[in-house]
């Protein structure tokens, strides 16, 4: 004989499961992503998706790295080539670029362009160098077990910068 269980209950333990799971694993998780040849990590609560980007309408006498606006779901967003803005080659402009869009919480409304989304990597399977890095917006970089360096992007110290935040040219 099956035993039966009903459907609301199914869906709530099934709920209570997943948060779980979210919730041990997003701890540590980070979102990695190539810029410029370069291996860059993103904390998951600092964006709020990951979308293909489509067209910018430029911003006139604007720094090279401001690559203008774009509507997304009817509100306007700020782009940010931060290949460029990191003083690197520009992004390569292909089908794999990805826009990163800051979290509501920074009160920023931009978008960030990388070369590519790289999926999840956990910082706890690596190891963090004791070396501090040269920009306030690059808090910590890790080395995976193959030794490929991954720099974090600090989303929060980026937002607040004053290159970021100056736009003019």
């Amino acid at each position: 004989m099956s035993i039966r269980v009903s459907l609301k209950q199914f869906q709530q333990d099934l709920s209570d499961r997943l948060q779980l799971a979210t919730s041990q694993s997003s701890a540590n998780s980070r979102l990695a992503v190539r810029i410029a040849e370069q291996n860059w990590l993103v904390s998951l609560a600092d964006i709020s998706e990951v979308i293909t980007p489509s067209s910018f309408a430029p911003v006139p006498l604007t720094q090279i790295w401001f690559l203008g606006v774009t509507n997304i779901r009817g509100k306007l967003y700020s782009v940010v080539d931060l290949a460029r803005f990191s003083g690197l080659s520009t992004a390569q402009r292909n089908i794999e670029n990805r826009l990163l869009i800051i979290h509501p919480q920074f009160a920023s409304n931009s978008a960030l362009l990388v070369d590519q989304a790289l999926g999840l990597r956990n910082i706890d399977n690596m190891r963090a160098d004791g070396n501090m890095t040269t920009t306030t917006w690059s808090s910590q970089t890790y080395y995976d077990e193959n030794g490929t360096m991954w720099h974090h992007l600090d989303i929060a110290a980026l937002v607040v910068s004053n290159e970021f935040l100056t736009v003019s040219a």
